[in-house]
């Protein structure tokens, strides 16, 4: 948990005065008010533990409830920087047939995935800069929920490799490709640079997706997270249960942890859990499983070249060169390997904004087209390992009768 913060929601109707004479009585020294203002982000002055003021503002009648402030974790395995610039080293895109399923569709600009991670190398500002892949992809005004401003660079690299592989500038002879190119982005900073974010943050960052408005309609469609942790927060939940109930599908990691349960954010029943395998369609020796998964993609595996292209098996995409960045510097970009579920989820995000492109209105038809065309693996059926089974393009788009 963050220490010294926790996060409390006040019943509907509380009057300010009340509100702050609450948190005063618990000790606490500076409160943030959320994007919706629902719940407060409170730093406690030090007088009482956490755990002592969440049990006491538990207690209060005028609260609906205290949690700590907890932090998740970015989804990420190992990452190597190859000398091979081209689409041959993205055995992920091959293994998944997104050739094929880029003659049916290529996504649309009007059908946006909000990215919630270390923000997007998206913009030239200040120091940042902006990576040389993204060609016409059109980006969102984004926010950063970790500074407070609009401004969702990133400060690691995580966010910007996860947006590539979804959508990256593809057949426009440079670096490597994304699977839904035609779709815009929004970058939305919850992740700090060291990867972690607080609950509070996560759920400004849910907030700002699910509320977004351009010409009276919000685009966005998609949320990918490829983040979390092993604790829960109810902040988060109620935060995910708004952008579901926006009708926004939202995609999550399962974690890299090699064990048999699925981490939270992932684990909940309106997100979809995404586990890694590898080139070889077997379940990568990191990911987690369990009763909550629902599908898998390719996450990579360091240890592995089943493709026999001189590359390790990793998710090559573009994102800040990780060497100029220990230098403070933001202004140069590689075409990198990483491997995690974190690699592995914006795969299923991207196929998501491809259906959402193709027709499809409803997060639940997108969800059921998913599930329902992904290519059984392990026992028949549904199992813990392979969820659903690994996702297919192409199938998943033309098997709806929208386009053969």
């Amino acid at each position: 948990m963050r220490p010294g913060e926790l996060i409390v929601r006040f019943r509907d109707g509380l009057d300010e005065r009340s509100a702050e004479g609450a948190l005063r009585a618990v000790g606490g020294r500076e409160a943030r008010r959320s994007v919706l203002g629902h719940h407060f982000r409170v730093i406690l002055d030090g007088e009482l533990s956490v755990a002592a003021a969440v049990q006491r503002l538990a207690a209060m009648p005028e609260v609906d409830y205290a949690e700590p402030n907890g932090i998740l974790r970015k989804h990420q395995g190992a990452m190597l920087s190859p000398n091979d610039r081209f689409f041959r080293a993205q055995w992920n895109m091959k293994l998944l047939g997104a050739p094929r399923a880029w003659a049916i569709q290529k996504g649309k600009p009007e059908v946006a995935v909000a990215v919630l991670d270390t923000g997007i190398a998206f913009e030239d500002f200040g120091p940042y800069r902006k990576a040389p892949d993204w060609g016409s992809v059109r980006f969102l005004p984004g926010f950063d929920a970790v500074n407070g401003d609009s401004h969702a660079n990133d400060d690691e690299f995580h966010g910007t490799h996860v947006a590539s592989t979804i959508a990256e500038a593809t057949n426009n002879t440079e670096g490597v490709t994304g699977l839904a190119f035609g779709c815009s982005l929004m970058p939305v900073k919850v992740l700090d640079e060291t990867g972690q974010g607080s609950d509070f943050d996560v759920a400004e960052g849910l907030d700002y997706a699910a509320s977004f408005r351009e010409n009276g309609q919000n685009p966005v469609k998609v949320v990918n997270m490829s983040l979390g942790g092993t604790g829960s927060s109810e902040t988060i939940k109620r935060a995910i249960d708004r952008v579901v109930q926006a009708g926004i599908l939202v995609v999550a990691s399962a974690g890299n942890d090699d064990k048999g349960t699925v981490d939270f954010p992932a684990n909940l029943d309106n997100v979809i859990a995404v586990g890694a395998v590898d080139a070889r369609k077997q379940r990568a020796p990191y990911s987690n499983y369990g009763a909550a998964l629902d599908l898998v993609a390719p996450g990579g595996d360091l240890d592995r070249d089943d493709d026999d292209d001189g590359n390790v098996d990793l998710v090559f995409q573009q994102m800040p060169d990780p060497d100029a960045l220990d230098a403070g510097r933001h202004d140069e970009f590689c075409y990198c390997g990483v491997e995690g579920t974190s690699m592995a989820a914006p795969h299923v995000a991207g196929l998501a904004a491809l259906l959402f492109s193709q027709g499809i209105t409803s997060a639940t038809a997108v969800r059921a087209a998913l599930e329902q065309t992904a290519e059984d693996l392990g026992d028949p059926g549904r199992d813990d390992v392979f969820g659903h089974g690994l996702i297919q393009p192409a199938k998943a788009l033309s098997g709806l009768g929208l386009n053969k």
